[in-house]
């Protein structure tokens, strides 16, 4: 299907229709089309400052995007369309490469897992009273407890975290990180771990309160637009010279490979992490710009595949920069 493709959604009914519009303008107008989110030039303000302090140094940098992004389906927003995502794969990333010494913009949804964090459940489950006006960690947790906080704190000081909810938001943020990044080079990688939506409605397309649920023949359409592939102005305009990794979900084996090729082919970055619905934590498949396609298995139940994710692409990062072409 094209860029440009719109769904109707009425029931359980949908029609499609394409056009040939450039794919420059399809971008160009989604940015038009949807408004930056409210901390917008605070969190870029971050991103400078960040950026800026390693522009003299030689440490290696990694945007991770992390967890699902909604799409409203009013402008005040009651109702929206949502992805599953917990940000799992994105948070036990950012640890390995964080353990790995990148420096790490975290962009993560709003209430998603966070990195180390993850590890609690709740805080309160750790913590007992200590007399009346005292509260301590659990004997039989201070050992795991010091050593996730001594982690944190680390990696606190090693991150800039930054949060989105919505895919408007998401991609705003991603636009405007990966120019900043750039300036970097071949130091800069961008790990897109976000699962994020295929379809938006547009700001004038929207309602502008909520959709009643009370009139008459209790049906109402919903005009989805097709969200421009952003891979394309992130690979030639915004980041052109990072490390760009990009994921790929199916349920269909026989999709997998297929899909994570033509992306590459499409849009000319340098990796697709390709992973079954049923099987992502326990293999993936890494396609290379190149043709160099490596399976990457894990067997032991006490181990997350993402470190051994991270230790393949922390050694393709490193010949990157070591090229010169």
């Amino acid at each position: 299907m094209a860029d440009s493709t719109q769904v109707i959604v009425v029931g359980e009914a949908a029609t499609s229709s394409t056009s040939n519009v450039p794919d420059d303008k399809h971008w160009e107008d989604f940015f038009h089309e949807v408004t930056p989110p409210d901390n917008y030039e605070e969190s870029m303000n971050q991103v400078s400052k960040f950026i800026a302090s390693l522009r003299c140094t030689e440490d290696r940098v990694v945007l991770i995007t992390s967890g699902g992004t909604t799409v409203p389906l009013e402008q005040f927003t009651v109702r929206f369309v949502d992805n599953f995502s917990s940000g799992t794969r994105g948070s036990s990333s950012a640890e390995c490469f964080h353990q790995h010494s990148y420096r790490i913009i975290f962009l993560y949804r709003q209430k998603s897992l966070q990195p180390y964090l993850r590890h609690v459940a709740s805080p309160l489950d750790v913590l007992e009273l200590d007399g009346p006006t005292n509260v301590k960690v659990k004997p039989s947790e201070l050992s795991r407890v010091h050593t996730l906080l001594s982690s944190y704190v680390n990696f606190k000081e090693q991150c800039l975290q930054l949060t989105y909810v919505s895919l408007g938001d998401y991609l705003w943020l991603l636009k405007g990180i990966s120019r900043e990044l750039d300036q970097l080079g071949r130091r800069a990688m961008l790990y897109l771990a976000a699962a994020v939506s295929d379809f938006y409605i547009p700001r004038q397309q929207m309602p502008q309160h909520k959709i009643p649920s009370d009139t008459p023949n209790k049906e109402h359409g919903v005009l989805f637009s097709l969200v421009p592939k952003m891979l394309r102005p992130l690979t030639s305009k915004w980041a052109p010279n990072a490390y760009i990794i990009s994921f790929k979900l199916e349920t269909d084996t026989e999709l997998l490979l297929p899909k994570a090729k033509k992306a590459l082919e499409r849009y000319n970055h340098n990796m697709v992490i390709a992973n079954l619905l049923t099987t992502r934590k326990e293999q993936v498949t890494v396609v290379e710009r190149g043709g160099c396609i490596t399976e990457i298995n894990n067997p032991d139940a006490d181990k997350e595949i993402e470190e051994l994710i991270v230790n393949h692409i922390v050694r393709k990062h490193d010949e990157f920069i070591r090229s010169k072409s």
